[in-house]
C-alpha cells in the first residue's frame, strides 16, 4: 500500500498546528504544507498537495480530510479526488447535477504535479483541541482498492481573520418628511353618515386617530404638515348609496378630527372608495373556501358592483352569508396617514432623540452618531441596524446593515440585505466578502478584485487574507 506522507515545513501562520513528520524518500503522493484558519463562522483548510503516482485512466486517489475530536465530534472537508482520465469525466457529468463542493483535477502523469486545496467547513467550538487527519483511498473504476489514515496536526486556534468592509456615508436629508399612519373601523348605524362617538367600538377606534395625531403633535420637534383620511365602504346595497356613505363618513371623520384638535380644514385631504372590492379580493386569496375561484372570477370580472353582488347572492348565498358577517365588517374602514416635518438635530440632540424617537433621525444622523462609538462595538452596530430597522428599503442603510452582518459572520443576514443595497464599488466589495466567507473563493477574488479597480481599500486588504488563506 502506498503512504500518505506529511512534511513539516511552513504548517500556520493564523492557526497553529503541531504536525506530525516522516521520512518521504521514494514516495509518491505527499502534503507538503497545511494550513489551518478562521475566518467568520467558517473554518478553512489550505493544502498543497504534491504527487507523482502514475494514475490509470479508471482510476482515482481520494483524499478526505477530516477533524475529530475525543468526545466523538467529527466532519469531514469536501473530498479531494485525483483522477484518472475516465475518472475526471464521470465526477465532472456527476458533480454538474450534485453541485457539492468536493474537489477534483485530472493527474497529468508521467511528471510531478503539485495540486492546491483551498475549502471550508462551518466552525464549531469543538474544532478548537480536534485532531487532524488524511484519510487515503485508492480506486479502480470507481470500487476503492486500498485505504489508509494518517494523523496530521493537533490544533491550537488563534483569534479568527476579520475581513475589511467599507461602510457609506448617506446623503444629508435635507427635509425629513414623516409619517404616521392607521386603519380605524368606525360603526354606524345603517345608512347614517354622523359620527357616534360612543357607539358600539367607536370609542377604541377614534381613540387609535387620536393616539396617532397626539404622537406627534406633542412632540416639539416636529411640525403636522398634513393629515390624509380614506373612507371605504364594504361591497353590500346600492352601489350609488355606497358612493354617499362612503363619502359623508369620511367627511364627518375630518369634521370630528378637527373639533377634537381645532384645526384648520385646509390641513386635510379626503377620499373615499364606495366599495372596497380590492380588500375583498384579498381576502379571497388569502383563505381557504368551497367554490372561492369561482367567487373570484365574479369578483375580478368587469360586471358593475350591483350585478356582482347579485350574482354573489344568488349564486352563492352560503358562501355570500358568511362574508356578509365576518369579511364586510373590516372592508368598511378608514385609513389615515399624519404626515410631518422633523427639524435637524445637532449631533448629541440626535444621541437624545435617538434613545426616544429613532423615527424622527436621518440615517445621515445615525451615521454620525456611530462614529463616536469603537467599530464592531455592541453600541455601533445597533445604531446601524436601527437605522435599517426604521428604513427598510433604503439602499444605503442595507449596504452598512450587511457589512455589520458580514463583520458578525451572519452570512445569510448580510445576503438580504445586500439584494436591496445600492449599488456601488462598496457593494461589491461586501459581495466579495459574503463570497469568502461562504467559501466561494474564486468568486469572491473576482468580485474582490473588481472592487480593488474601482478604489475601494479595503479590497486590498481582503485579497491579502486570500492571498494567507491558501498560502
Amino acid at each position: 500500500m502506498k503512504r500518505l506522507i506529511i512534511l513539516l515545513p511552513l504548517l500556520i501562520l493564523a492557526l497553529g498546528v503541531d504536525a506530525q513528520t516522516a521520512d518521504e524518500q521514494g514516495k509518491s503522493l505527499v502534503v507538503n504544507t497545511h494550513r489551518f484558519s478562521r475566518i467568520g463562522e467558517s473554518l478553512v483548510l489550505s493544502m498543497k498537495v504534491e504527487t507523482s503516482r502514475q494514475v490509470k485512466t479508471n482510476e482515482r486517489i481520494t483524499l478526505l480530510p477530516e477533524l475529530s475530536d475525543k468526545n466523538g465530534n467529527y466532519i469531514c472537508f469536501p473530498t479531494l479526488y485525483i483522477n484518472g482520465r475516465n475518472q475526471q469525466i464521470v465526477f465532472e457529468r456527476e458533480n454538474a447535477r450534485k453541485k457539492n463542493k468536493d474537489v477534483a483535477v485530472r493527474r497529468e502523469n508521467r511528471q510531478t504535479q503539485v495540486i492546491e486545496y483551498l475549502q471550508s467547513v462551518p466552525y464549531q467550538k469543538w474544532m478548537a483541541g480536534a485532531d487532524f487527519s488524511l484519510v487515503e483511498q485508492e480506486c479502480g473504476c470507481g470500487v476503492p482498492v486500498a485505504t489508509d489514515s494518517t494523523f496530521m496536526s493537533h490544533m491550537h486556534l488563534d483569534e479568527p481573520i476579520r475581513p475589511a468592509l467599507a461602510f457609506m456615508r448617506p446623503m444629508v436629508e435635507e427635509v425629513k418628511v414623516r409619517e404616521e399612519s392607521g386603519r380605524a373601523y368606525l360603526d354606524f348605524p345603517v345608512n347614517v353618515i354622523e359620527i357616534i362617538p360612543d357607539y358600539h367600538s367607536n370609542p377604541r377606534e377614534l381613540a387609535k386617530i387620536k393616539n396617532s395625531i397626539d404622537l406627534v403633535k406633542n412632540d416639539p420637534n416636529v411640525t403636522i404638515s398634513s393629515i390624509s383620511l380614506h373612507g371605504y365602504a364594504s361591497p353590500e346595497g346600492p352601489f350609488d348609496n355606497n358612493v354617499r356613505l362612503a363619502k359623508g363618513r369620511v367627511e364627518a371623520l375630518r369634521e370630528y378630527v378637527c373639533a377634537q384638535y381645532s384645526f384648520n380644514e385646509s390641513l386635510f385631504t379626503i377620499e373615499s372608495t364606495p366599495e372596497d372590492w380590492e380588500g375583498f379580493e384579498r381576502r379571497l386569496r388569502d383563505t381557504v373556501m368551497v367554490n372561492r375561484d369561482k367567487i373570484l372570477n365574479i369578483v375580478l370580472s368587469k360586471d358593475n358592483p350591483d350585478t356582482k353582488e347579485r350574482k354573489l347572492r344568488r349564486g352563492y348565498p352560503r358562501e355570500f352569508n358568511h362574508i356578509l358577517t365576518h369579511w364586510f365588517p373590516y372592508l368598511r374602514h378608514s385609513d389615515y396617514v399624519v404626515t410631518y416635518v422633523v427639524k435637524p438635530f445637532s449631533l448629541e440632540q440626535a444621541k437624545v432623540e435617538f434613545e426616544t424617537h429613532p423615527k424622527n433621525l436621518s440615517i445621515e444622523e445615525m451615521f454620525r452618531i456611530a462614529q463616536t462609538y469603537p467599530v464592531g462595538s455592541a453600541e455601533y452596530n445597533r445604531v446601524f441596524m436601527t437605522a435599517v430597522m426604521y428604513n427598510p428599503d433604503n439602499g444605503v442603510a442595507n449596504l452598512n446593515a450587511a457589512c455589520i452582518s458580514l463583520l458578525q459572520g451572519q452570512t445569510s443576514l448580510a445576503a438580504q440585505y445586500l439584494q436591496k443595497a445600492v449599488a456601488c464599488p462598496e457593494k461589491t466589495l461586501a459581495e466579495g466578502v459574503l463570497l469568502l466567507l461562504n467559501g466561494d473563493y474564486d468568486l469572491a477574488r473576482q468580485k474582490l478584485e473588481e472592487a480593488q479597480r474601482a478604489g475601494v481599500l479595503e479590497a486590498q486588504m481582503n485579497l491579502e487574507i486570500l492571498k494567507q488563506l491558501s498560502y
